[in-house]
């Protein structure tokens, strides 16, 4: 619990990304968060390729990387990536709403799930988890509609947040900080899409 709780604090605190993306023109957003995704890509991959650097990284990420993450990308890496395609591949307001649906929306799953979870899948998580997530994200859905009712529909934000919670549910191969954050920012697309 206390490695998750590091993580999600790390989830938390990520908000504060949506938050200057709202703020900031959005070149002044791509030109920010591109570079620090490919700074993040090349720091993991400096971890698998040079021995010393592998050696002060795991000393201080070791307790809170899960066994997939020290053969592949940390998750970190995963979510500097997805919060600058979202910026790159999203409207504004639809970028934002996808990141905190990964932020907010994965990390109310996750403590719940740990703390509280009690009817748990074959693959782990739990039936409390989703609830918590799919709540948070509804509320995220809400908030951009009110924020942004022309860009995020309330219909499509509901619908979004259900496509968020799923695919932070579902034992999918890909991590969730990219899957959560993508599918998120596209079925609020999609689905402004079929209602316009």
């Amino acid at each position: 619990m206390k490695r998750e709780l590091a993580r999600k604090a790390i989830h938390v605190a990520s908000a504060a990304v949506p938050l200057l993306v709202w703020l900031l023109p959005r070149p002044a957003a791509i030109a920010l968060l591109v570079p620090v995704a490919a700074v993040a890509v090349a720091i993991d991959l400096a971890r698998h390729r040079i021995r010393p650097f592998r050696y002060h990284f795991l000393r201080h990420t070791r307790t809170m990387l899960r066994p997939h993450e020290r053969r592949g990308l940390a998750g970190a890496t995963w979510m500097a990536v997805a919060y600058a395609a979202a910026v790159v591949l999203f409207p504004r307001p639809v970028a934002v709403a996808a990141m905190l649906f990964n932020g907010l929306g994965d990390a109310a799953a996750a403590l719940v799930g740990k703390r509280w979870g009690r009817h748990r899948t074959r693959w782990g998580k739990s039936w409390e988890g989703f609830g918590a997530g799919l709540a948070t994200d509804l509320a995220v859905g809400v908030g951009m509609w009110m924020l942004a009712p022309a860009a995020v529909p309330l219909a499509a934000a509901v619908f979004a947040a259900l496509v968020a919670a799923a695919v932070e549910f579902a034992p999918l191969p890909l991590d969730d900080n990219l899957s959560i954050t993508l599918a998120g920012g596209a079925a609020i697309v999609a689905a402004s899409a079929l209602i316009g």
